[in-house]
């Protein structure tokens, strides 16, 4: 669906103000990105060690990358 012109350049004109206020309100802490990045990390070692038992159970360990 095409939107009408005059519709459409107000809308592409709204998000990016919206968007830098967002990004302006709400920066992290630092302890907020630590926290973040740990559980980035938790998650992670979380999959590895999935992926390398599963894979294991199938008996395709030797397609899983060593890190």
């Amino acid at each position: 669906m095409n939107l009408p012109k005059s519709l459409a350049s107000s809308q592409a004109n709204s998000q990016p103000t919206k968007h830098h206020t967002w990004l302006a309100l709400n920066q992290l802490t630092p302890s907020e990105i630590a926290s973040l990045q740990q559980s980035k990390k938790s998650i992670a070692d979380y999959v590895q060690r999935e992926l390398n038992e599963r894979m294991k159970q199938r008996h395709l360990e030797h397609m899983v990358p060593k890190v």
